[in-house]
């Protein structure tokens, strides 16, 4: 085994009450992949902030290259060549994109740096126009322009905090043999995941954290079965979403009914393009598409926080293209919005207040408790400000309104990207028996996974339009031209 290029000694936080870590140690290898793996609060990015400088922690050391090393920001980790790219680019939109990299790297655009840039996107088998606007670019070329980012400084760790979620497969493919580059060259990885699939296919190692502690470090050859029962302590859960449940479909009773909508983006673009779809009663109705294809802008104009500019929106009948958000919420209809720190919850509230901002009746405490439980928010005390919660656990806060409201419509838009295997299995199961009530679900998503195993049709989402949409009893005989559709169009 090769000497550990970083040591991770003893290492605790705490956020208020809530333990993140509890004692975490652990080494990172050189020329290794090393997958960290864990439920919603489990502790993994608390691990990653800490390692890249955005957090201190209160106990314990991180030693590299054989040397303590004591970090106040990120930029005190770069200068140890440790960097971090997570799911949420961190890009300014209105400098271009050697703008960006000239920022992160503490130099001024020049001739020379955007030689430089286009050799590593050359090295690397990127074509990109450097001097376009980060606004200008889609969620996957952003993706990789933060990878490109922490290329240009050799890094000794690379910190990959769910970055390639939701590329989609070729993408993360190209993705993967990157970061597999970075080891043949002696650098590290530490990649953070709670996929396992994803997990098994690049790792090396593989460390399971359980509420802030590491409960095993497994090498090649582990199973899926094994790293499930460390990470959720059984194996109730194998990783399989639920059979699609029965549902009686009624496609002329329509609970939703987008018709050609256009809506305009923060830049006055035009991102939804004429677009209609359609939802029936009982009916789960699919959109997939990687991100900046107008699918954010779509969700949002349902829910009434984006103008429509042409066309109409019916929900159950009643025509709310002019309606506020509160008066669509009246008139049933739930919205999960892609993230829940922007749009989802309140912060500064509670978990219990949160959960009774959407209820139409007044919900006790008992039922509060019920939710939290049902969906694994940790920790569990209603109480707990949602501020203080980990990425994961403020998703599920927000996608508690569905159980805790009788909605004849929810738009949800990727609303299990933050979410473990056990939390994801019971967010979907719950769409599936609300629809069976009767009720519609417009699933808006780039996971092609689950929309293909619970939705009734799939429409796929390219450039503001519908570009196709698949429907039968068996959709995963189209996967192959779903994914093709949304990378091509």
């Amino acid at each position: 085994m090769s000497s550990a290029i970083v040591k991770i000694v003893d290492v605790q936080k705490r956020f208020g009450d809530i333990v993140a870590l509890d004692g975490v140690t652990l080494d990172v290898f050189r020329g290794e992949i090393l997958v960290v793996l864990g439920e919603n609060g489990s502790g993994k990015s608390t691990l990653a902030k800490i390692l890249c400088g955005a957090y201190v922690p209160d106990k314990g050391k991180i030693i590299v290259d054989g040397e303590e090393a004591k970090f106040s920001s990120p930029y005190d980790a770069k200068r140890k060549g440790i960097v971090m790219i997570s799911q949420r680019p961190q890009l300014i939109d209105d400098l271009s994109i050697l703008e960006n990299i000239a920022l992160f790297l503490d130099e001024t655009p020049s001739k020379s740096l955007a030689r430089r840039v286009e050799n590593v996107l050359k090295d690397f088998g990127f074509s990109m126009d450097i001097n376009r606007k980060v606004y200008s670019i889609s969620y996957t070329e952003k993706q990789f322009i933060e990878l490109v980012k922490a290329l240009m400084i050799n890094p000794k760790l690379l910190i990959v905090d769910e970055a390639a979620t939701y590329l989609p497969h070729d993408l993360k493919q190209r993705f993967f043999e990157i970061i597999k580059h970075l080891v043949l060259r002696n650098e590290s990885v530490l990649y953070i995941t709670h996929k396992i699939p994803e997990a098994l296919e690049i790792g090396d190692r593989f460390v399971v954290l359980r509420k802030g502690r590491v409960v095993n470090v497994f090498g090649k050859g582990v199973e899926a079965s094994e790293i499930r029962q460390a990470m959720f302590g059984f194996e109730e859960y194998l990783g399989i979403i639920p059979k699609q449940l029965m549902r009686i479909v009624k496609r002329d009773s329509k609970v939703l009914v987008v018709d050609k909508v256009t809506v305009f983006d923060d830049y006055g673009k035009a991102a939804v393009n004429s677009l209609s779809i359609d939802v029936g009663s009982g009916e789960i109705v699919s959109i997939v598409g990687i991100a900046g294809n107008g699918e954010r802008e779509l969700g949002e104009a349902i829910a009434g926080l984006r103008k429509v500019s042409k066309g109409s929106i019916k929900i159950n009948g009643f025509d709310v293209t002019r309606d506020s958000p509160s008066e669509r919420v009246r008139k049933g209809l739930i919205y999960i919005p892609e993230d829940p720190f922007r749009e989802g919850v309140a912060l500064t509230l509670s978990i219990a207040e949160n959960m009774r901002m959407y209820a139409r009746e007044r919900i006790g405490h008992d039922t509060v408790l019920d939710a939290i439980k049902k969906l694994g928010i940790v920790p569990e005390n209603p109480v707990t400000q949602v501020a203080k919660l980990s990425g994961g656990n403020v998703q599920k806060v927000s996608v508690s309104r569905l159980l805790l409201t009788m909605p004849k419509i929810v738009v949800a838009h990727n609303p299990t990207r933050m979410l473990d295997e056990k939390s994801r299995i019971l967010v979907l199961d719950t769409m599936q028996k609300f629809a069976q009530t009767g009720g519609g679900v417009l699933l808006i998503t780039e996971d092609v996974d689950e929309a293909i195993q619970v939705s009734n049709r799939v429409a796929v989402i390219v450039n503001g339009r519908i570009a196709r949409v698949f429907e039968g009893e068996n959709l995963e005989i189209y996967r192959s031209e779903i994914e093709k559709v949304m990378v091509y169009g």
